[in-house]
């Protein structure tokens, strides 16, 4: 997808309802928010790219392309987020003399900080995939390494583990040992990107102070959801387990009251009978 259009205005973040700039300073303001928008716009798409290939990561549709594009696009995302953090700066230093623009600022940095924590999430879904995948490639090696040097106990046995062999090529090894190399430095790469974005949520924070909206807010905010929805999960399990146990002893009650009615009504008809053929309470008691 061309982001051109958006660049030149015909996108959704122009529109002929923007303000008109009434400075060279304000003409800068806008433009650079609008800039900083079609950013944003575009840190989101490739956080949910970065996702995607993320899932096929360890799978059969894990190859070389899908690396290559999984690595091209972070450090494409890292780049809209370093030029994304400048934008914001001078955003801020200009907003200073534009006091009609505070708002602005205040809801164009919230998405972009609600970007930056998207992206965070991102890398380390991916790191952690990745580190997933490293485990199990060496754990595969190590096993044929193993077998490989492994004294057979019986000509049989020989037999077995030279096919065995023979099924994963010193090639093979080596390429596997290789892509290995490959994933742990990219799980180096995205560590290394994951810190330097905690200093851009640090450094950020100074800018968005007065504006209430820090950075690591959002980042509170979302683990306090996480808590809030594991909270909630044990109270509804509480619940559940209170409505069970509220239906047994209901139940019980009930079963008391049925046989409690009936005993009454055993009783009313014994007495009917008695008063209207006294030999039958007599047959009773005998």
């Amino acid at each position: 997808m061309s982001f051109a259009y958006l660049e030149r205005g015909q996108g959704g973040f122009q529109s002929s309802s923007n303000p008109i700039p009434s400075s060279p300073s304000d003409a800068e303001f806008l433009g650079l928010q609008k800039s900083l928008s079609v950013q944003i716009f575009k840190i989101n798409s490739n956080v949910q790219g970065i996702l995607k290939l993320v899932d096929q990561l360890g799978t059969a549709r894990d190859t070389g392309t899908v690396r290559k594009g999984l690595h091209e696009l972070t450090e494409t995302t890292r780049d809209l987020v370093k030029r994304g953090t400048d934008d914001l700066r001078s955003l801020s230093t200009l907003q200073r003399n534009l006091p009609q623009h505070k708002a602005l600022l205040q809801k164009i940095s919230h998405d972009f900080q609600v970007s930056l924590v998207a992206f965070q999430r991102a890398q380390k879904v991916s790191a952690e995939r990745q580190r997933t995948v490293v485990e199990g490639v060496k754990q595969a090696v190590e096993e044929n390494a193993d077998s490989s040097g492994a004294v057979a106990s019986s000509p049989q046995s020989q037999r077995q583990m030279q096919a065995f062999q023979s099924q994963i090529s010193p090639a093979e090894l080596a390429h596997q040992e290789s892509l290995i190399q490959e994933r742990e430095n990219e799980i180096r790469e995205i560590e290394t990107g994951i810190h330097e974005l905690n200093e851009i949520f640090r450094d950020l924070g100074t800018l968005v102070t007065e504006q209430g909206t820090m950075l690591d807010t959002i980042e509170d905010n979302v683990n306090t959801v996480a808590l809030d929805t594991s909270d909630a999960a044990q109270q509804l399990e509480q619940a559940s387990e209170y409505q069970r146990k509220a239906g047994r002893r209901a139940a019980c009650l009930m079963f008391v009251i049925v046989i409690v009615i009936c005993v009454v009504l055993v009783a009313v008809r014994i007495a009917i009978l008695s008063l209207e053929f006294p030999w039958f309470l007599a047959r009773v008691l005998s």
